[in-house]
């Protein structure tokens, strides 16, 4: 193993900006890095290749291998533990993953809209009510979410908030391998006692469905889904939440684009392709390891070597995205990877992208002057976490 590879991850410390070695990823040739184990990896930031890696069956992503790339310690045991689909290769992934599959239909998410949309007009009237100077992470990005996962998921409103305690200690990057080890845990705890209750006394939600069709039949035991709901609260709070903070702030940082989404609101499609392009919050995913030597786009990939295919990177390939550096709330980016592809694409992609509509839509007609309320360089982002995003954004109109 070389030691004068360049560390993996690199440090992100500049607000909105990406690492800075993202550039020679995008659009181009992989980079060769080396992670805390000296472990040698390939970061793939050219659009095509992402899509290549991410659909060969050359690259496995079974988390449970020894030789699975990580970026920290403590994420090498938090891989260990993970049971869910999230960390499986076909045939196993597409099993457990249909077994969710019907609660994210595109229908499903349709009728959703109009409870996400009174949740929203909620959260706003409360901001309204309470007046400025107002942190819109606490007030909007957490609550929203959360609510959200109430309505689909079945989990009670009032244990949001440790839910969210879990998952950050899950997805931080800088606590010991005991700490989120701890975290996990409590989490899977966490989801295997509401499964119990959900069996005891069901309901009209996902945990009552997925019971009554795969566990009380025997198909799906419940530890196994206790493993699948942990994965889906974490993601359905941390990240929506994440993107409606980078999200707002990145509009009040761009006022000829925020403009434009004001005078035409039916740009709020494309909008959020763009930010979701733009931002990439999930820093370190996907991942694959090589499972026997390959060749990516002129590099020689071998045996054991673990590959980034690294979302913010493709999502500035010049080749597919012209002017990648420029926030266009008007170009088509459908073609975006910030939720993954292949068989491991977010299976909660569709609510995310309505949850965000919602929320951008009534936030800037609700509040047209809304404004930042503290000084740019003392926003408080979440450097320490897998998930990007921001800590705090106080607000005013």
């Amino acid at each position: 193993m070389k030691t004068d590879l360049p560390l993996f991850p690199f440090t992100r410390d500049k607000q909105l900006d990406l690492p800075g070695e993202y550039a020679e990823v995008s659009g181009g040739c992989p980079m060769p890095v080396r992670l805390w184990n000296d472990q040698r990896a390939w970061l793939v930031g050219n659009h095509a290749d992402f899509l290549s890696v991410l659909t060969d069956d050359r690259f496995s992503g079974e988390f449970a291998r020894s030789d699975f790339p990580c970026v920290t310690e403590a994420r090498r045991g938090i891989d260990k533990a993970e049971k869910s689909f999230v960390g499986m290769d076909n045939p196993r992934h597409d099993v457990y993953r249909r077994m969710v599959m019907k609660e994210f239909t595109a229908k499903r998410m349709l009728a959703l809209r109009p409870p996400i949309e009174a949740i929203a007009e909620d959260l706003l009237e409360a901001m309204e009510r309470n007046g400025p100077p107002c942190d819109l992470v606490a007030a909007l990005a957490v609550e929203l979410p959360a609510l959200v996962m109430c309505a689909l998921f079945g989990s009670p409103y009032e244990d949001h908030h440790y839910i969210a305690k879990l998952a950050a200690g899950r997805h931080g990057l800088t606590q010991s391998p005991q700490e989120a080890a701890i975290a996990a845990a409590e989490l899977v705890d966490y989801c295997r006692k509401l499964i119990a209750r959900k069996e005891a006394t069901p309901a009209d939600d996902m945990i009552s469905r997925v019971i009554q069709e795969w566990v009380l039949p025997g198909h799906l035991g419940r530890d196994e889904f206790a493993d699948m709901c942990s994965m889906i609260l974490r993601a359905g709070h941390d990240t929506t939440t994440n993107m409606i903070g980078l999200g707002t702030l990145t509009l009040l940082r761009h006022p000829e684009q925020l403009s434009r989404l004001k005078s035409e609101p039916e740009l709020i499609e494309p909008a959020v392709d763009e930010l979701l392009r733009y931002l990439s919050p999930v820093q370190f995913a996907p991942r694959r390891v090589a499972l026997q030597d390959a060749e990516i786009h002129g590099a020689p990939v071998r045996q054991g070597d673990g590959v980034f295919a690294v979302n913010a990177a493709a999502n500035r390939d010049p080749n597919e995205f012209p002017n990648p550096e420029a926030l266009d709330i008007s170009r088509d980016a459908s073609n975006h990877v910030a939720f993954g592809y292949g068989i491991h694409r977010c299976l909660g992609q569709g609510l995310a992208r309505i949850e965000l509509q919602v929320t951008f839509s009534k936030l800037f007609a609700r509040f047209p002057d809304l404004r930042i309320a503290e000084p740019y360089e003392q926003i408080a982002f979440k450097y320490d976490s897998q998930i990007y995003g921001l800590k705090k954004l106080m607000v005013a109109w």
